[in-house]
C-alpha cells in the first residue's frame, strides 16, 4: 500500500546534499516553515496541515541525513548547519522571510536559526523545547500515557499515528543527524539577545516543561503557553491547539 511518504518527490541540491521538501499553499499567504521532531520525516505534520494551509504557505523539509534527504560529511551534523541548509533551501525556492516553528528536537535548529539568521525570520516557535545536551527523557512514556488518558476522559479526538511518519532512507545518517545535541552547548543564554518574536509552548505532561519555562524566562518578551493534556510531541496530542497557538502568535506578534 503506497503512502504519502512514497509519493513525496521534491528535492533541492543544498550545501552538498539533496534536501527533501514540500511547499504547499497560496503564495500570497505568509510563509510558515515546520522543522520536524527527531525520528520523523516531513509527512508527520499531516494532523495540522489542512488547518495551517488556511492561513499560511507551508514549507516542510527533512534535515540532512533524515527522511529522504541525503547525508553529508560527518562533521556537518550540527544545528548551525541545519539552519544554514534551511536558509539555502528558502533561497533556492525564492522565499524571503518566514515564521519558523520546530517541535522538540526541531526546536534546536530553530533556536540556532534565530541566532544566526534573524533577518530571515518573522518569528519563531519552539514547541516542547529543551536546549541542554542531552536531556533526560526516560519518563516520557508514562507522561504520554497520562496525557492520552486525560484526552480520552475529556472526549477529545485522538490522533491516529502513522508508521510512515517515521520512515527514513539511511539508519547511519539518521543517527548522526539526531545526536548533534550531544556535543553542542546550551543555547539558552544566547537567546536573551534574540530580537524577533518568540513563542515557546510545551505540554504539561512533558519532561521538557521545566526547561521550556526556563528558556521562556530567558528570552525578553517571549510568549509562553503550557498545553494541558499534552505529552512530548504536542502536535500529535492537541493538533487544533497547536494550530491555534501558531495562528494567534502570528497575528499578535509577527504582523
Amino acid at each position: 500500500m503506497s503512502t504519502p511518504y512514497q509519493h513525496s518527490q521534491n528535492f533541492a541540491s543544498i550545501n552538498g546534499v539533496s534536501l527533501h521538501y514540500a511547499l504547499e499553499g497560496k503564495k500570497q499567504y505568509p510563509l510558515l516553515v515546520l522543522v520536524n521532531m527527531a525520528s520523523h520525516n516531513l509527512t508527520c505534520w499531516e494532523p495540522v496541515m489542512e488547518r495551517l494551509l488556511e492561513s499560511f504557505q507551508v514549507l516542510r523539509f527533512d534535515i540532512r541525513g533524515t527522511g529522504k534527504s541525503s547525508g553529508g560529511s560527518s562533521d556537518d551534523y550540527t544545528f548551525s548547519q541545519y539552519a544554514d541548509d534551511l536558509v539555502a533551501l528558502m533561497d533556492a525556492l525564492g522565499l524571503d522571510q518566514a515564521l519558523v516553528v520546530g517541535v522538540a528536537y526541531g526546536s534546536r535548529t530553530v533556536a540556532r536559526l534565530a541566532l544566526n539568521h534573524s533577518n530571515r525570520l518573522l518569528g519563531v516557535g519552539l514547541f516542547d523545547v529543551a536546549l541542554t545536551p542531552p536531556v533526560e527523557q526516560k519518563g516520557q512514556h508514562e507522561l504520554a500515557r497520562q496525557a492520552m488518558a486525560m484526552l480520552q476522559q475529556a472526549g477529545e479526538p485522538l490522533v491516529s499515528l502513522q508508521k510512515y511518519w517515521r520512515f527514513y532512507e539511511d539508519r547511519a545518517t539518521a543517527l548522526l543527524a539526531h545526536t548533534a545535541h550531544e556535543s553542542e552547548p546550551d543555547l539558552t543564554p544566547q537567546l536573551s539577545g534574540v530580537k524577533c518574536p518568540v513563542l515557546i509552548a510545551c505540554g504539561e505532561q512533558d519532561m521538557n516543561l521545566a526547561e521550556s519555562k526556563r528558556i521562556a524566562q530567558t528570552v525578553p518578551g517571549a510568549s509562553f503557553s503550557a498545553m494541558a493534556m499534552t505529552g512530548h510531541g504536542s502536535v500529535f496530542y492537541r493538533p487544533q491547539l497547536f494550530v491555534q497557538l501558531i495562528k494567534e502568535f502570528y497575528q499578535q506578534q509577527c504582523v
